[in-house]
């Protein structure tokens, strides 16, 4: 998962993980890596949760994806426009 910014990351990690998770450095120094374990789809899965630092200014989803009725699943495949 990636979050928005670094204070979400860990928010989003401690509320899924139950407090139980580690954290690694990630190739960015400011931005690190969660890992915690739990269930996905009813099988074991680790989980890792990072973050992203600045801004995209260049890249957006066509404007039929830019519907916030839709699926928000269908974006994992959507494509992007810059």
């Amino acid at each position: 998962m990636i979050a928005e910014k670094p204070s979400i990351a860990l928010s989003i990690t401690q509320a899924l993980s139950g407090g139980k998770y580690t954290r690694k450095d990630g190739p960015a120094r400011s931005c690190p890596i969660y890992v915690y374990s739990g269930i996905f789809k009813g099988h074991r899965a680790t989980f890792k949760v990072t973050s992203v630092a600045g801004h995209v200014f260049n890249r957006d989803f066509p404007k039929e994806y830019q519907n916030w009725n839709r699926d928000p699943t269908e974006l994992f495949d959507a494509p992007t426009v810059r």
